[in-house]
């Protein structure tokens, strides 16, 4: 599944759903230009959720049989893609956004998770990793916080502790 429809994803034309998503930054225009490509390897056969820019490269969030699907046969679909859009892209696949939010953290150990609610109405996510494994984390703090906020649509406060 892509983040827009197959229909503009081949036409490269947004219907007024996908406008809408646009506009309302459920999606971004990163995900756009992906998901166009991607319909170009695999004709809407694979996809991804979520492509989240983190300033020196971009995180594709894929369920986990598609991850070889992106990269393409010798990695030709990731370069074609890292080509187009001038960044490095990392595909990381899961089933669930908690299964992600570990893989992303691994192999640092979570110490716990919570939710906090505020009085808006807005959900706030608090993940604890455990001090003596920051130095294990695969990107740096703030990479990690983008792409979770991004994936759970809220936002996030990682502590190391």
């Amino acid at each position: 599944m892509l983040p827009i429809c197959n229909i503009c994803a081949k036409t490269r034309v947004l219907c007024a759903s996908c406008e809408t998503k646009l506009k309302n930054e459920e999606i971004s225009e990163m995900d756009v230009k992906i998901a166009e490509m991607m319909y170009d390897f695999g004709k809407g056969e694979f996809g991804f959720e979520k492509a989240v820019d983190v300033g020196d490269f971009v995180v594709v969030l894929t369920r986990k049989e598609d991850i070889g699907k992106i990269i393409g046969p010798g990695g030709d679909n990731l370069r074609k893609i890292e080509e187009s859009i001038g960044k490095l892209i990392k595909v990381m696949g899961a089933s669930s956004a908690e299964e992600m939010i570990y893989t992303l953290i691994s192999p640092a150990n979570i110490v716990s998770t919570s939710k906090l609610y505020r009085a808006d109405g807005s959900i706030m996510r608090k993940i604890a990793i455990n001090k003596n494994d920051a130095d294990k984390l695969k990107m740096d703090i703030y990479s990690i916080k983008k792409i979770v906020s991004n994936l759970l649509h809220a936002d996030v406060e990682i502590i190391i502790g």
